[in-house]
């Protein structure tokens, strides 16, 4: 279950417990002081000698893999097999059968970053 606090105020009180473990408290007694489990000290005191990696950074794919190689199939069929007059692709051709395939819409600078991938 969550603590009583808000997000600031369980940080806060996360900090104060660090701080006290840099003077040189035992984790028994900084745990008394703040009012957590001395397993909880200790699980604080290890996550900050290493903080876990966070997850990359930007947006999501709006294409999953998945949905990318299913377009280099599709593009592999040529642009005959969707209803074009010339075989080959423009990046407005392509945004345009992302679209119908998909039902997500790319700017043509767009669709160049998706081929890329």
């Amino acid at each position: 279950m969550r603590p009583k606090g808000t997000d600031q105020q369980l940080a806060a009180r996360r900090d104060r417990a660090l701080a006290l473990l840099r003077a040189g408290k035992r984790p028994i007694d900084v745990a008394a002081a703040v009012g957590v489990t001395d397993r909880t000290i200790r699980r604080w005191r290890t996550e900050a000698r290493h903080p876990k990696r966070r997850g990359p950074k930007g947006l999501r794919p709006r294409l999953t893999a998945v949905q990318v190689g299913r377009l280099e199939r599709e593009l592999k069929r040529g642009a005959f097999a969707h209803g074009y007059a010339g075989d080959f692709w423009t990046l407005d051709r392509i945004g345009q059968l992302i679209w119908q395939l998909f039902a997500v819409r790319y700017h043509p600078s767009g669709v160049w970053h998706v081929l890329r991938r």
